[in-house]
């Protein structure tokens, strides 16, 4: 069969061949019509990477007229690798490429897949190979070795078999590339939350401050003129507004980690650590609490978000131990790809359906009175981990304490 289709084609071929001869353009040689033009979607973009005038004619024939998925198609021919680059460049949202393996060089198309794939880190076009000489290219080395999506010969590559390796092609693009659209759509709904998080508690902060103030003024200087129940109502307004102050304080700090863009840098862990026991000296102090902290190695990050994560987990541990003297151990584990920093406390612990709530933002265990915050602490460090390539880590049993850990790749 595939004999006799090339045979139908040889006058088709040397028109290929006479218009290749013809052609000085040294960028592409496209095809003549646009036979999407006619639907409401845009064609699909094929390009065809091969030397063989004839492989150039049989192919055109076979997907002129095609239909995928109610779009046409638009061919782009180019004769050799070098013109494949420029092809590719013109046509970024190319979603197919038919390669041939030999060309101006044995693996000019092993070399052309890996500048798509590695160069241009474009992972979303679907390559196919067609090769005349198998034994140039093995079809399972060049599997193992290349990211490509289709292996085929070129004589058994007949008009069918080329229709279903294109159909089969475009259908996995299409579905590549619907998903990557539903990303960027929520990643956009998402940065634009963020977005509005961040300017609404950036602008709550100051008439929030200054309701606190003048109800403390109040407290000061008219308390005397007030009843009980008048003085309870203030000293509650000034309690909840400083809770909501805090909110906002952290709802600042995790929007703020998803707009910094510092690259990162070598961190002395043991140098942070003096700075959170610095932050937290007062409760440290207040409660006589025992730290047993082990010595820290330098990992690749971000100084500033590292520390605000080992506050959270230091104050947390502390925060979650009643009575006098908690004590807290901070141990580091390294193996050959990451390091664990394990914060332990002995505290009340969690019961284990209700570990993977806790790491949420805004989920809370505990009445305000019974342990004031607002709930963001562990979101804040489960994300600066994530945004470090790491994981945030918990283990828990009721009324034995907690241990929440703090996993950093060994690289940036």
């Amino acid at each position: 069969m595939g004999q006799r289709f090339i045979s139908r084609t040889l006058a088709a071929c040397a028109r290929a061949a006479d218009n290749a001869a013809m052609n000085t353009d040294d960028d592409l040689l496209f095809a003549d019509e646009d036979h999407g033009s006619g639907h409401s979607l845009p064609p699909w973009i094929v390009m065809v990477v091969d030397d063989e005038p004839d492989i150039l004619a049989v192919t055109r024939l076979t997907l002129e007229n095609a239909q995928f998925s109610g779009r046409g198609v638009r061919l782009v021919n180019a004769g050799s690798a070098a013109e494949g680059r420029r092809a590719l460049a013109a046509h970024p949202d190319a979603a197919l490429i038919l390669l041939d393996v030999v060309m101006e060089s044995d693996d000019a198309g092993l070399t052309f897949v890996r500048h798509v794939r590695e160069g241009l880190s474009n992972r979303d076009v679907r390559i196919v190979l067609r090769t005349g000489q198998p034994g140039v290219a093995p079809a399972r080395a060049v599997i193992d070795a290349y990211e490509i999506d289709d292996y085929r010969t070129k004589t058994e590559l007949t008009s069918e078999r080329l229709y279903v390796s294109v159909a089969a092609a475009l259908r996995t693009y299409a579905l590549l590339d619907s998903r990557r659209q539903r990303e960027r759509a929520l990643m956009e709904s998402h940065q634009e939350l963020e977005r509005f998080a961040y300017v609404a508690s950036h602008d709550l902060q100051t008439p929030l401050r200054a309701i606190v103030g003048y109800t403390q003024l109040l407290q000061r200087r008219h308390s005397a003129a007030l009843d009980t129940d008048g003085q309870t109502l203030l000293a509650d307004v000034v309690a909840s507004g400083t809770t909501l102050s805090l909110l906002i304080r952290d709802l600042l700090e995790f929007s703020d980690l998803s707009h910094a863009s510092r690259q990162p840098q070598p961190v002395a862990l043991d140098a942070v650590m003096q700075r959170v026991q610095t932050r937290l000296a007062s409760e440290i102090a207040a409660r006589h609490a025992q730290l047993e902290i082990d010595a820290l190695p330098s990992v690749q990050g971000d100084a500033v978000m590292l520390e605000q994560a080992l506050v959270n987990l230091m104050d947390n541990a502390l925060k979650f131990q009643p009575g006098d003297t908690p004590r807290v151990r901070v141990a580091a584990l390294a193996d050959a790809t990451h390091l664990d920093i394990a914060v332990r406390d002995e505290g009340i612990g969690i019961a284990p359906e209700h570990l993977a709530q806790v790491l949420e933002g805004f989920r809370r265990l505990h009445t305000q009175e019974d342990f004031a915050g607002t709930g963001l602490g562990l979101a804040i460090c489960k994300k600066v981990a994530r945004l470090h390539g790491g994981e945030l880590l918990a283990q828990s049993e009721p009324g034995a304490g907690s241990t929440f850990t703090l996993r950093l790749p060994l690289t940036s």
